[in-house]
């Protein structure tokens, strides 16, 4: 048996690429790699027990040679109890075809895997092929997590995408095609110069041949190289983030802290990975150009920034945290429009009341009962909604002398709010200190007296008019419930 069939059922079983009872599905085109993969793959079925190979054809219809090229394969595998499927591609892009051709044999093949229960599906792509693969990669992307090219196995369909003749250059292929009388078609598309791949096939490849005939074993094993790298990079990203990254429903949380500690490469790492899980999660693409804008904020020490980014999302810097999540619904153009609107909106609340101020805000003047055994006072706990009980709050005794009535209203510029008897404070100072994100200083409420005395801006400080004193006998409290944002 010669040297390519022997080499490749000696890797198969190495690597396992197959074994007793193993379902193997190929995808042939009826072009000369494909061809010799179905050629091989048929000494496994007849060297191995109960080893089961089929063959997956897409007819792209793009060239008059398609249906001939079909019927060939059909009657190829019939002849040798080959099972075939085929599936013809009929509505065509007007655009990206390349890419929508690609899509369109993967969801085919596996659909296959999943309804004829195959564990293993086997493509034709060669060395050259990853020789290109990776020039192109590295031309398009600059990307090292891609500059690895094609990797030789993958979880996909439900079991495993397989490129056994990932080390095999094309000219041996054909060399053992020729040598075996093997038919296959030349697809005249892999000539098209409008089509990269063909360009740097044609143009590129061949010098690099001539400059230097190891340059297929060289680009393989940097592949490996590359692959082994960023694995190793992956899981050590993987458990930073599984440590540090809060995930929720609509948004990402990172610590700026535990990310300006890292080094400045695993900086860029680690924020490549989320980005990654942001793809998977919400089907949100980041550039790399982005990312160095991320990266350029965060060292640039600015205590708040976003990035806005497709879709009506955003990379918001608040402080000490780094938060990926939908932009605010309230658009610049609607905060002008309705800034008067919030700036009169006002809810009057007397002792003993409670309001819901928004959905995930509600407060309380709440009358203190006193425990006839006991004699200690206590809030009711009928007088607080059930819906809001788990919610985060600031409980705080009213003094004696707190008016019978206050009112809610949102920030006005120049609010200042009395500390202390001798310290007044801007209310924007008190966000600034507190490093008051400005989402949450716009959903902030006033409280003030009906002469617009500040009481408190909710839930951030109190003025001391509102704080009890030790000996004051208290007959209310403040009880100011709210939704934290996930």
């Amino acid at each position: 048996m010669e040297e390519l069939a022997q080499r490749f059922l000696r890797q198969g079983k190495e690597e396992k690429l197959w074994q007793p009872g193993s379902r193997i599905l190929a995808a042939v085109s009826g072009g000369v790699d494909s061809m010799v993969l179905l050629q091989l793959l048929e000494l496994v079925r007849a060297a191995e027990d109960q080893v089961l190979i089929a063959v997956a054809h897409v007819n792209h219809q793009l060239r008059a040679e398609s249906a001939a090229e079909e019927a060939f394969l059909r009657e190829y595998c019939e002849r040798r109890e080959i099972p075939f499927y085929v599936r013809r591609w009929e509505s065509l892009p007007v655009s990206g075809m390349e890419e929508a051709a690609r899509t369109f044999r993967y969801d085919f093949f596996g659909e296959l895997m999943q309804e004829h229960y195959f564990d293993t599906l086997m493509t034709a792509h060669h060395a050259d092929d990853q020789l290109e693969t990776m020039l192109m990669k590295m031309m398009r992307d600059g990307n090292v997590q891609t500059a690895g090219g094609m990797r030789r196995r993958r979880a996909f369909g439900g079991g495993r995408l397989v490129r056994p003749l990932l080390d095999f250059p094309k000219e041996t292929l054909i060399v053992y095609a020729e040598d075996h009388g093997l038919r296959y078609y030349d697809d005249a598309t892999n000539y098209l110069p409008q089509v990269q791949r063909n360009r740097v096939r044609q143009r590129i490849v061949p010098p690099m041949k001539a400059e230097n005939p190891q340059v297929l074993a060289h680009f393989g094993r940097l592949a490996r190289q590359l692959q082994w790298l960023t694995e190793q990079q992956d899981q050590k990203m993987q458990q930073w983030y599984l440590q540090y990254a809060e995930v929720h429903s609509e948004s990402l949380r990172l610590p700026v802290s535990r990310i300006l500690e890292l080094a400045e490469g695993e900086k860029y790492f680690a924020l490549q990975y989320c980005c990654r899980k942001i793809r998977e999660l919400w089907q949100v693409t980041i550039s790399d150009d982005q990312l160095d804008q991320i990266l350029r904020s965060l060292h640039a020490g600015r205590p708040q920034w976003r990035i806005d980014l497709a879709g009506g999302w955003q990379f918001r810097g608040e402080y000490d945290r780094l938060i990926f999540g939908p932009a605010s619904l309230v658009t610049a153009t609607a905060q002008l429009k309705d800034e008067e609107t919030l700036s009169e909106q006002r809810i009057a609340l007397k002792l003993g009341e409670s309001v819901f101020l928004s959905e995930n805000e509600w407060v309380g003047f709440l009358a203190m009962t006193p425990d006839p055994v006991s004699g200690r006072a206590y809030i009711d706990p009928d007088d607080i909604p059930e819906k809001v009980k788990l919610w985060a709050e600031i409980d705080q005794p009213l003094p004696v002398n707190f008016p019978t009535e206050a009112v809610f209203r949102k920030r006005r510029d120049g609010d200042r709010i009395q500390l202390t008897p001798s310290l007044r404070k801007k209310i924007s100072r008190i966000f600034i200190d507190k490093k008051t994100p400005n989402d949450m200083r716009e959903r902030s409420w006033v409280m003030t007296t009906p002469e617009d005395q500040v009481l408190g801006v909710l839930p951030q400080a109190l003025s001391y008019l509102s704080i009890a004193g030790e000996t004051d006998k208290i007959h209310y409290r403040l009880l100011y419930k709210y939704r934290k944002e996930e």
